[in-house]
């Protein structure tokens, strides 16, 4: 299974332009054993956060793992300058943005024990929004 995935992601990175792909949110569950524990993909392996952001030129994409085993469901609150992740219980995590967001036009997901939280950039006055 993972040779094929690495083919298909070499196929896909040679058909990419020349400049330098990003990857964001990328997931894998090929699920577990019967009677296996759980993985606890919220350990730090070499001082990885469990948090990424990346800056694009309209939007500010932000991941994070969740904690399925946690009370209560993930989500996140957008605010002008800031964004609150809860990956599940009671611990929030705040990230403060460089800009401001357009928070009406902000969204995000969980699935798989993911949350892909998308920040619309606020638009420049006289400037034209890109979609």
């Amino acid at each position: 299974m993972f040779r094929n995935i690495a083919r298909l992601m070499e196929k896909i990175l040679s058909e990419m332009p020349p400049y330098d792909p990003k990857i964001i949110g990328f997931t894998i569950i090929g699920g577990l054993p019967e009677g296996a524990p759980y993985p606890d993909f919220a350990e730090d392996e070499e001082g990885e956060s469990d948090v990424e952001v990346v800056e694009g030129d309209d939007c500010i994409y932000i991941t994070a793992v969740t904690d399925v085993r946690a009370d209560g469901a993930p989500y996140v609150t957008f605010q002008e300058d800031s964004v609150t992740l809860c990956t599940g219980g009671d611990e929030e995590t705040v990230i403060d943005l460089d800009c401001e967001i357009d928070i009406l036009h902000s969204f995000y997901n969980v699935q798989h024990g993911v949350i892909d939280a998308v920040c619309r950039k606020k638009s420049a006055p006289g400037e034209v929004a890109r979609s």
